[in-house]
C-alpha cells in the first residue's frame, strides 16, 4: 500500500469500532493521520536517524524488534505474504504489545503498536507485493507492457501500489481470540485466506493502467484495502476484549471449537485430476464426467449423509498413493481432535484406503484398512501441544482400485 492507503485502512478501522472503544482514540487525532505509515518511515534506511528522531523519539520502541524474534523490523522480515505461519510471531509480538500497552493505559502506545500492525495488514493485501510473491518477471511476460512510449518506464511493482482503492463499509469487528496467540494463529489464517483472494486484482489493475482507465485501476484496488481494513479493526477489537478481559459466555462459547472444513490448510496434497478436499461431498470419477456426490458413511444404524471433507488419494503415477492435508495449530489453545472417517458408502465399490493422523509429523492414530462395508471409525485425541496437524490418506488396495478410493473426514472438529 502507498501511504494515503495505509492511512484510510488505520482510519476506517478505527471508525468500525464500537463508540466506547473509539473514546479511546479520539484524543489523539494527529497519530490516526501517521500511525498506519510507521514502518515505512522508520524501516527506510535513506532516512537519516536525527529525522526520524524528530518524528518520534521512541520510534524505535515500535519498530525494532527484540533479537530472539526472526527479524530486525517489519519489512526485514524473512517470510513473505504467502508464508503466513512463519509470520505469526510477528503479528502476536505487536498484538500482545497493544494489550499490555491498553491495560497500562498508555493509550499512545497501544495506538502506534496498533498502527504497525495495521500496516502489515496492508502489506499482505497489497497486489503489487502479492506480485512480487509471484516474481515479477512473470508477471510482466504474461501482461506485457504495450509498446508505447508512455509505457516503456512502467514499473510492475511501484506503479500498481501507486494506485490507491477506496474503503468500502466495514462488518462489526469479530473476537478472534481469547490471547495473542491465539488471534495470531486465527490471523495468520485469514490473512493467508486475503493473500489468496487479492492476487485476482494483480492483473485486472495492470490492464486498467494500461488502458489509461484509472477509474477500474481504483475500483479493483478498493477490495485489497477493505480487506485490511477490515482485519485491522477486528484486531484492535480483539486485543481491547483480551486486555479488559471483557469476554461474554456467547464470545467464549463461539471459539470454544473450530471446524476444520472451514479452516484453511497450511499445507496439502492432492490428486491433480481429482482436485483439491470437497466440502461435504466426493466426486463420481473419472473426472471427464465427474459428478459432485453429496458425502455418505455407513454406520451401525443405517447410512447416512455426514458434513465433511471428501477426498482421493494420489494416482500413484509419480509418487505414493496418498493425499494429506495439515494445518499449524496454536500451541496448548485446543485440547482434543475428533472425527468421524470412512469411504463413501455408494460410490467406494471395490476401493480401500487406510486412514492416519499425525501429530508434528509423528502418526498417532490409523484405521487400518477400510472398505464401504465398514462401519465408520471414529477419532477422538489429546492434541497436548502439538504445534501440526495432518490427516492423511493412503490406498490399501494394491494399487487396484485408484477411481473408487472415496475417502471422507466426517466431522473434522478442533475443541479446546
Amino acid at each position: 500500500m502507498n501511504g494515503k492507503a495505509h492511512n484510510m485502512i488505520f482510519q476506517n478501522a478505527v471508525v468500525a469500532l464500537p463508540d466506547d472503544m473509539q473514546k479511546v482514540f479520539t484524543p489523539y487525532p494527529e497519530l490516526l493521520n501517521i500511525v498506519g505509515n510507521y514502518p515505512d518511515i522508520f524501516d527506510d534506511p535513506t532516512r537519516p536517524e536525527d529525522g526520524k528522531n524528530k518524528i518520534d523519539p521512541e520510534w524505535q520502541k515500535y519498530c525494532i524488534y527484540p533479537e530472539e524474534l526472526a527479524g530486525k523490523a517489519l519489512h526485514f522480515w524473512p517470510n513473505g505474504s504467502d508464508q503466513q505461519h512463519e509470520r505469526k510471531p510477528l503479528s502476536e509480538y505487536l498484538l500482545q504489545k497493544m494489550i499490555d500497552a491498553y491495560r497500562k493505559e498508555d493509550f499512545t502506545d497501544f495506538i502506534k503498536f496498533a498502527g504497525c500492525l495495521s500496516h502489515l495488514f496492508g502489506d499482505t493485501t497489497q497486489p503489487a507485493h502479492l506480485g512480487n510473491d509471484l516474481k515479477l518477471s512473470f508477471i510482466s511476460q504474461l501482461i506485457p507492457r504495450p509498446d508505447k512510449e508512455q509505457f516503456k518506464d512502467f514499473h510492475y511493482h511501484t506503479d500498481i501500489e501507486a494506485v490507491t482503492g477506496n474503503c468500502g463499509k466495514l462488518h462489526s469487528p469479530q473476537l478472534l481470540g481469547l490471547s495473542a496467540g491465539e488471534t495470531s494463529w486465527r490471523l495468520a489464517g485469514r490473512c493467508t485466506e486475503a493473500v489468496v483472494y487479492c492476487r485476482r486484482f494483480i492483473v485486472p489493475i495492470i490492464q486498467a493502467l494500461f488502458v489509461n482507465d484509472d477509474a477500474k485501476a481504483i475500483e479493483n484496488a478498493s477490495e485489497p484495502v477493505t480487506i485490511a481494513a477490515q482485519l485491522t479493526s477486528d484486531a484492535i477489537f480483539t486485543a481491547i476484549k483480551i486486555a479488559t478481559n471483557s469476554f461474554t459466555l456467547t464470545e467464549k462459547e463461539e471459539l470454544s471449537s473450530i471446524d476444520l472444513r472451514f479452516l484453511p490448510t497450511d499445507d496439502e496434497f492432492h490428486d491433480l485430476v481429482y482436485g483439491e478436499a470437497l466440502l461435504d461431498s466426493t466426486k463420481d470419477v473419472p473426472p471427464a464426467n465427474a459428478n459432485i456426490v453429496p458425502a455418505k458413511l455407513k454406520f451401525a444404524n443405517g447410512i447416512r449423509k455426514v458434513k465433511g471433507l471428501g477426498v482421493l488419494p494420489h494416482s500413484g503415477m509419480s509418487r505414493e498413493r496418498d493425499c494429506y492435508m495439515t494445518w499449524y495449530l496454536p500451541r496448548g489453545i485446543f485440547k482434543t481432535f475428533t472425527a468421524s472417517v470412512g469411504l463413501h458408502a455408494d460410490l467406494a465399490i471395490g476401493g480401500a484406503v487406510s486412514f492416519h493422523v499425525l501429530l508434528d509429523g509423528k502418526e498417532v492414530w490409523t484405521s487400518g484398512r477400510m472398505t464401504k462395508d465398514d462401519y465408520a471409525k471414529e477419532i477422538s485425541l489429546e492434541l497436548g501441544y502439538t504445534e501440526t496437524l495432518t490427516l492423511k490418506v493412503c490406498d490399501a488396495n494394491n494399487e487396484e482400485s485408484f477411481w473408487k478410493n472415496h475417502a471422507i473426514w466426517a466431522n473434522p472438529v478442533l475443541t479446546k
